[in-house]
C-alpha cells in the first residue's frame, strides 16, 4: 500500500498513512480503530480524494455543480471549507441524484438505479475510502477480487484458468439479486446453476467471457491436453457491434470522418484491451472487419455514394484504412501458472 522508499523515507505521505494502517490491521486482526476521523480531515488526504474525483470525471449531483465549476471556485478553497465543516461536525451531505441506466443483458425495459452524489459528497466519500480501505483490506481473503486495490477482473480470470488446469471441473455459477439494495442477500435464481466442465459441453460465462473446456489438437506428435479456453461472450460481441453502429450512425454524418475514426479507435482500444487476454483471435477479426464495414458505409453515405465507394476509400485509397486501428495480432492466450500480464504495475510489482 505504500510508495517505494528512498533512503528509508516513504515518498508519499498519504500512501505512508495507508501503509501504516494496513500493517496495524494485519498485525492484529481483532484491533478496533477508534481515531480515524482526524486522518480524513488531513489536507493531503482531501487533496488526494479530489484528484480521484476529478480523474473519474463524473456527472454533477443534485445541486448541478460541475467539476469545472469547482475548479473555477477554487479547489484549495473548497477543500479548506470541507475540512472545517467536517472538523466542527457541520458537514451534511446532499441527497444523491437518482438516475436509471440500461442494464446490459437484462430484459427490455429493466434498468439499473444509479445514485450520483454531489461533488462535495464524492470528495468526502473518497477521503473516507482512502483511510478505511487499508483497514478492511487487511481482512479480505485471497479469493476475493472485486473492488480491491491492485486486483482486477483478469486476476480472477487467471484463477479460473489455473484451477481448471489443476483438474477442478465443478463450478457454481451464481449472481446476487439486488446486491446493493437488499439485506439479507436473496441468490438470483435465473443466474444460479452448477456447471460441470467437460470437453464438448457448453461451458459458462464469467466476467464478459465465455469459458469452455477444450482439447488441443496435438500438432507435430505432441500429446493433446485439456485446457479452459475463453473468448468474448455473445453478449459482449453484440454490445461491441451495437457501440460501433452507434458511432457510425446516420445522425453523425455531419461530423468529420477523422472524428468518427478517433471515436472508433478509442472504443476498440478499450474493448480490445480487456478481451485480448483470451483465445479471441477469430472474434477480434470479426469485430475489426465489422468496424471497417461500418466505416465504409458511413463514408459512402457521407459522400452520398454507395457502400462500394466507401470500401474503396477504406481499403484502397487510404494507406492506413483512414487511421482505423485493427485488433489483429493483439491477442494474448492465457496460460496456467503464468501471470496474465508480465508488465509490472505502478508500484513496480508484477501481477499475481
Amino acid at each position: 500500500m505504500a510508495s517505494p522508499a528512498a533512503g528509508g523515507v516513504l515518498l508519499d505521505p498519504v500512501r505512508a498513512l495507508q501503509h501504516t494502517l494496513y500493517r496495524a490491521a494485519k498485525a492484529d486482526p481483532g484491533r478496533r480503530f477508534h481515531a480515524l476521523w482526524d486522518k480524513v480531515l488531513r489536507g493531503d488526504v482531501l487533496w488526494r480524494a479530489w484528484v480521484a474525483v476529478r480523474w473519474n470525471n463524473g456527472a454533477p449531483g443534485i445541486d448541478m455543480t460541475t467539476l469545472a465549476a469547482v475548479e473555477e471556485y477554487g479547489v484549495t478553497r473548497l477543500l479548506s471549507e470541507l475540512a472545517t465543516e467536517l472538523r466542527e461536525g457541520r458537514y451534511r451531505p446532499l441527497p444523491a441524484r437518482r438516475v436509471y441506466i440500461p442494464k446490459p443483458g437484462a430484459p427490455a425495459g429493466e434498468r439499473r438505479p444509479l445514485s450520483i452524489p454531489a461533488v462535495r459528497g464524492r470528495i468526502v466519500q473518497a477521503a473516507c475510502e482512502i483511510v478505511l480501505e487499508p483497514v478492511f483490506e487487511a481482512d479480505f481473503l485471497p479469493c476475493s477480487f472485486g473492488f480491491r486495490p491492485r486486483r482486477s477482473a483478469h486476476d480472477a480470470l487467471q484463477v479460473l484458468t489455473n484451477e481448471a488446469f489443476r483438474g477442478r471441473r465443478w463450478v457454481v455459477e451464481t449472481d446476487i439479486a439486488s446486491c446493493f439494495e437488499a439485506i439479507p442477500k436473496e441468490l438470483k435464481q435465473a443466474k444460479t446453476r452448477i456447471v460441470h466442465l467437460r470437453v464438448g459441453d457448453q461451458g459458462l460465462g464469467f466476467l464478459g467471457f465465455h469459458h469452455r473446456l477444450v482439447r488441443s489438437r496435438g500438432y507435430r506428435g505432441k500429446r493433446t491436453v485439456e485446457f479452459l479456453a475463453r473468448w468474448p461472450s455473445d453478449k459482449a460481441m453484440q454490445r461491441a457491434r451495437d457501440r460501433i453502429r452507434e458511432l457510425t450512425a446516420r445522425s453523425r454524418l455531419l461530423l468529420p470522418v477523422g472524428w468518427v475514426v478517433d471515436d472508433l479507435n478509442r472504443f476498440l482500444r478499450g474493448w480490445g484491451g480487456y478481451f485480448r487476454y483470451g483465445h479471441s483471435t477469430i472474434l477480434f477479426a470479426k469485430i475489426s472487419n465489422y468496424a471497417r464495414e461500418r466505416l465504409a458505409i458511413f463514408i459512402g453515405k457521407r459522400h452520398k455514394r454507395g457502400r462500394g465507394f466507401g470500401w474503396s476509400v477504406v481499403a484502397y485509397l487510404s494507406p492506413d484504412r483512414c487511421g482505423l486501428i485493427s485488433l489483429t495480432g493483439t491477442v494474448i492466450a492465457p496460460r496456467a501458472g503464468k501471470p496474465w500480464r508480465e508488465k509490472p504495475h505502478a508500484d513496480g510489482e508484477r501481477r499475481r
